[in-house]
């Protein structure tokens, strides 16, 4: 009888027994691997791969180009600006609507009474006035803003210079539905409007289709942190400073608690530096500016002085007072006082179409605090004081 060998009963068939060979051998290979390369191990790396940031935290902060100022939207800054002239006599105080611009001109006319040119775009004002009439230098300050220019009619030689300068020109005289008049004030300081109003009359007669461009450039959290602390650490310097007998001690910083802005004793200026929001609080003629509609005072995040040279114009009032002319082309000093601090500037306007910038003593362009920007026209001939 022939005999059938049979295969081992602990080895199982040759093939298979290679094959788990193998495997065993690259298991253990790939052990040896994984404890040998630092932060892997047989699971995988055990370090943390950076987080990807939100989409909302990478993106930057939609601001409004002329305040720096936080908005919700670009339909609030994809728009015209408007920029209303608004009267400072002590019977159009309180003024209704000056707490909502970005940016405030304070200027001079006749007789040493001062006006302002309001100018709005990323806040409306429900009421603005009283609404009053425009002046000589109205047309080159509002003209870089390509604002809608709001006022209540002027001089014959302004108005015409106005329709040759080619501005949005919404003068009440002829758009009546832009603006209304209250009974509790006695012309003239009874004309007043809203933004929205204003927009509602001007966007069919104007359509806008550029995009707003701003005159400042604006400091970062960090950056105003920083201004505040040098501010504080001056501020002790100074206090033990002041026994020093030499008088040799130069101050790193300029620290501001009160600004006077040497206009008329009607329309003469204070502002007071109020640490804890970082602002200028207001004052008109020793008085706090208030608001009409909110009676809060008005503040100032930055305020800028800005000298210019004051000649006749050769344009008179309806009583013959010559309007003057505050060479607000050309080049000049300036100081600028922001975060409770001097900063001594430059200013230039080389063309009609130009913002004014504001440089310091380097060159270099000064930053503001973002919100409102109040820049105070006044005569070389003069001088803004602080303490």
């Amino acid at each position: 009888m022939s005999s059938t060998k049979h295969p081992s009963r602990r080895g199982g068939k040759p093939g298979k027994v290679r094959a788990a060979a193998v495997l065993l051998a690259v298991a253990f290979l790939v052990t040896l691997i994984s404890l040998s390369v630092p932060g892997c191990s047989w699971f995988g790396s055990d370090e943390k791969k950076p987080e990807k940031k939100a989409a909302a935290e990478e993106a930057e902060p939609l601001t409004c180009p002329l305040c720096g100022l936080p908005v919700e939207g670009q339909p609030a800054i994809d728009r015209r600006p408007i920029a209303v002239k608004i009267g400072n006599d002590p019977e159009a105080r309180p003024q209704s609507g000056l707490d909502k611009p970005c940016v405030v001109f304070e200027e001079l006319t006749e007789g040493g009474i001062t006006r302002f040119m309001a100018v709005y775009l990323c806040r409306e004002a429900d009421l603005i006035g009283p609404v009053r009439s425009a002046r000589p230098a109205d047309i080159e300050i509002a003209f870089p803003y390509n604002a809608l220019f709001c006022h209540c009619g002027g001089g014959p030689d302004t108005l015409a210079a106005l329709q040759a300068s080619g501005l949005a020109d919404l003068d009440e005289m002829a758009w009546t539905g832009a603006y209304w008049r209250i009974r509790e004030r006695r012309a003239p300081h009874n004309l007043y409007t809203s933004t929205s109003r204003l927009r509602s009359a001007g966007d069919g007669a104007f359509p806008f289709h550029g995009e707003v461009t701003g005159p400042f450039e604006f400091l970062t959290d960090k950056e105003q942190a920083k201004m505040e602390k040098e501010r504080a650490r001056e501020t002790k310097k100074t206090a033990a400073e002041q026994s020093d007998p030499t008088g040799t001690y130069t101050p790193s910083v300029t620290v501001v608690n009160n600004i006077y802005i040497p206009y008329q004793s009607l329309c003469a200026v204070k502002y007071t530096y109020d640490a804890t929001t970082g602002r200028f609080l207001r004052f008109v003629s020793g008085a706090p500016h208030i608001e009409n509609t909110s009676a809060a005072q008005l503040a100032a995040d930055n305020v800028i002085v800005q000298y210019v040279t004051e000649t006749p114009s050769g344009v008179v009032d309806v009583r013959g007072a010559n309007s003057p002319d505050l060479g607000v082309l050309g080049s000049g000093r300036a100081q600028v006082f922001v975060r409770g601090q001097l900063i001594d500037a430059n200013w230039q306007k080389s063309s009609r179409a130009e913002y004014t910038t504001y440089t310091d003593n380097a060159g270099e362009p000064v930053k503001l605090k973002p919100g409102v920007t109040w820049i105070e026209l006044v005569p070389a001939s003069g001088q803004a004081t602080f303490d």
